[in-house]
């Protein structure tokens, strides 16, 4: 038994072999790195996938329902058609009609520097 206690100790680093916390880090301790990344990748997944139950897809759109926002993937989010996803052509047609538009309503803009002196 009291092998056992001893291997126990030598797992976990709690014997001072070498300084204090040595034993430990180069035992047991050294995996708590390893298991806080594994915890950080579980949590960034679980906080962008689809709140449905069961869809592991990642959710790009949002959805109100009784002042509660939910993340839903295109495939559960009522507004989205799958069938009907915008092409390149529609991408195109979008830019041409947004710089026409937005080139005729801008105005010169005014310089900002210092104004100039009249010479009498």
């Amino acid at each position: 038994m009291i092998h056992f206690w001893f291997r126990l100790l030598d797992f976990f680093g709690i014997r001072n072999e070498g300084g204090y916390g040595y034993g430990f880090f180069s035992g047991v301790g050294s995996d708590l790195g390893e298991l806080a990344l594994f915890g950080a990748i579980v949590g960034a997944y679980r906080h962008v996938n689809c709140h449905i139950k069961g869809c592991a897809r990642f959710a790009h759109h949002e959805y109100e329902m009784d002042g509660v926002k939910y993340k839903l993937c295109r495939k559960h989010h009522p507004a989205v058609n799958e069938d009907s996803r915008p092409t390149q052509e529609d991408f195109e047609r979008h830019h041409r009609e947004h710089t026409s538009t937005s080139q005729k309503q801008t105005t010169p803009r005014k310089s900002r520097g210092p104004k100039p002196k009249d010479e009498a």
